[in-house]
């Protein structure tokens, strides 16, 4: 089994299970023969109505039959994981649906207290697979009422303040982005567009392999010229073995100090003991972060032990 942490929910899936699709707030996740769970998720204000979001199912897809499941035909281990997930604090309703000679079961979640809205369907091939749908989604849980959020994804794990809002992301061969935004106003993404204005930057990179990356320069030199928030030369670094990190102005001016508009930017890159690759952590904009909380975050980003992934 392998856990599944992304921008506020989380799951634990078979070790099998891989995403194939990754957007903000939605996660198709596949094995060796298709798809096998979708999720999509918001965050709502106000009333719910578990009936008009799973009606979003079919806005797509007019050939779907999407009924709900009452208790009497809900299959004992399915009952059980909507029992867990009560226990989290999720309000859930449960769903049947046909399509195109497929068929899924899922359920349609709700948490008063974060205003999560989340619907998770699992594509349903053979009877066995009920049960094991049923396992998985008992574990999902919304991690957003913490003071930071975990996430986790193709063999990497951080944690992020709860603070910042997930801006942009890519996942390409040899290098894996995820870049977070803190509003100088706060966290309020319908002020600003995300990533832009006053705030502060923070990123979270992996490079690989690193031992060919690094050939023929130092890791000081090679952050510099690479990390999307690169130290500046005004901006110096410490270096250790196989570590280097800066503290700093980034922008800054008489005008900018006086404005309190003086951009700061800190960062550590390291290598990794296994897995030859490059992991980086930069924190950029007007608004610096306390360094003990930018060490807890190094520290939280490491890579899945293949054993755990």
């Amino acid at each position: 089994m392998t856990s599944i942490a992304w921008n506020g929910i989380g799951l634990v899936a078979p070790s099998g299970w891989e995403p194939s699709a990754v957007e903000r707030d939605g996660l198709l996740l596949a094995d060796a023969d298709g798809p096998v769970c979708e999720l999509k998720w918001n965050r709502v204000r106000g009333t719910f109505s578990f009936d008009k979001h799973i009606g979003k199912l079919t806005r797509g897809n007019k050939s779907a039959e999407v009924r709900g499941v009452d208790d009497a035909e809900t299959p004992p281990a399915w009952a059980g994981a909507m029992a867990r997930l009560a226990e989290a604090g999720l309000r859930s309703k449960s769903f049947l649906w046909r399509a195109d000679g497929h068929r899924g079961l899922g359920a349609a979640l709700h948490h008063p207290g974060t205003g999560l809205a989340c619907l998770v369907q699992f594509f349903i091939r053979r009877e066995d697979d009920e049960p094991v749908a049923a396992e998985i989604l008992a574990t999902l849980r919304d991690h957003t009422g913490g003071k930071t959020a975990p996430w986790t994804l193709f063999g990497l794990t951080a944690r992020v303040p709860s603070d910042f809002l997930l801006d942009t992301f890519s996942f390409r061969p040899g290098h894996y982005r995820v870049a977070y935004w803190r509003p100088a106003s706060g966290r309020n993404p319908g002020r600003a567009p995300l990533g832009k204005g006053p705030g502060a930057h923070l990123d979270f990179e992996r490079f690989a392999p690193a031992s060919a990356l690094l050939k023929g320069t130092t890791l000081e030199d090679w952050c510099r010229e690479r990390l999307a928030h690169a130290p500046p030369a005004r901006v110096p670094a410490e270096n250790g073995p196989g570590v280097v990190s800066w503290r700093g102005a980034a922008r800054t001016s008489l005008l900018r100090r006086s404005l309190r508009r003086e951009v700061r930017t800190c960062g550590r890159a390291w290598l990794t003991d296994a897995g030859n690759a490059l992991l980086a952590v930069t924190a950029t904009g007007i608004a610096s972060l306390d360094p003990s909380i930018f060490n807890d975050i190094c520290g939280s980003f490491a890579l899945v032990p293949e054993e755990a992934a």
